[in-house]
């Protein structure tokens, strides 16, 4: 699977992949060379993975969506040591050097900064936002639609053992603009509920309610959070129950493909006000206008803060593919 589990955020640069390494006890650091070069590094381990038929995880590096962060493989890691998450106590860590400089600390990146300012000043105005539909919204209908829907998903409590949560992002800012993976990470599934609606009309909300009760049943939960707002929750998956729901609506839009499989569950129309679109026209356009102009100057910086990374590279892709060789021995 591709999935992130790192984002440019609101809130700065945000890693939350603890919970998906709790399980592995052998981690390989990528050290120097520069963040593109380990990278480089990683997408050619991840190649004989798959000319090999190996089953791994493949975290996409918001940086470049083609490229990987880390790798999962069985209980083995690798990643890019500057982008690492909190290391569980009970594994090993190895370093691997792609260029003499391996303790010298990645270059800091004022440009990055910039980018999450405007992100930061983009959630400001999505508050503002929001708050126009929280005032035309009906929380007792929205308990009441919650409870409807975890009757109807859940039969009972989890045939197996207690699982445990796991914390993804359901997408990334990117240089190039946002990048998602749902149509991969909902393949297969029995059935797919897209979350219709505006912003304030309690989709977090609705999902974070679905998700507590899949964790207090003992299901093993995929909670993915907003590569925007990590605070709020995008999606979230219950393999063993066959089922996902998910936020489809703008940057990760999406319609129904299979009438059998996806369902429409739109939290405006059901639980805000009618008319309230049309009272608050004037508003709702100039604060969508804000709101997009300063994701997309926070998107140009992000692309300038990757050419700086770039420019920053100490190793050559010959010295990222020795690395890649030397750690495929040891896999």
């Amino acid at each position: 699977m591709h999935y992130f589990t790192s984002g440019h955020t609101s809130r700065g640069f945000v890693q939350m992949a603890e919970t998906n390494v709790s399980d592995v006890r052998q981690f390989i650091l990528l050290r120097g060379g520069g963040e593109c070069a380990q990278m480089e590094c990683l997408k050619e381990i991840e190649g004989r993975l798959q000319t090999e038929g190996v089953q791994f995880d493949s975290i996409r590096s918001p940086w470049n969506a083609l490229m990987p962060e880390g790798l999962i493989v069985g209980n083995k890691a690798i990643w890019c040591g500057s982008l690492a998450p909190d290391i569980p106590i009970e594994a090993t860590v190895r370093h691997a050097a792609i260029h003499p400089d391996m303790l010298s600390a990645p270059p800091a990146q004022k440009t990055a900064h910039i980018a999450y300012d405007c992100f930061r000043e983009a959630l400001f105005i999505h508050d503002k936002w929001e708050s126009i539909f929280i005032n035309r919204f009906d929380p007792k209908k929205a308990d009441r639609l919650a409870q409807h829907w975890i009757t109807a998903l859940f039969p009972g409590k989890s045939e197996g053992e207690k699982q445990k949560t796991i914390h993804r992002f359901l997408g990334a800012a990117t240089p190039t603009g946002p990048v998602d993976y749902i149509p991969e990470l909902t393949e297969g599934l029995k059935k797919r509920y897209l979350i219709k609606g505006r912003a304030g009309t309690g989709k977090s909300t609705f999902m974070k309610k679905i998700a507590a009760f899949s964790e207090q049943k003992g299901y093993r939960t995929e909670m993915y959070h907003c590569g925007f707002d990590p605070a709020s929750i995008d999606m979230v998956i219950v393999r063993e129950l066959g089922f996902a729901l998910f936020d489809s609506t703008a940057p990760h839009e999406y319609f129904p493909g299979n009438n059998e499989v996806d369902v429409i569950i739109d939290t405006y129309a059901e639980l805000v006000e009618p008319g309230t679109d049309e009272m608050y026209a004037k508003e709702i356009a100039a604060l969508s206008k804000r709101y997009s102009e300063l994701m997309e100057e926070g998107t140009a910086h992000l692309l300038e803060a990757y050419k700086e990374k770039e420019a920053a590279r100490t190793a050559t892709p010959a010295a990222a593919s020795r690395t890649a060789e030397m750690i495929w021995n040891y896999l």
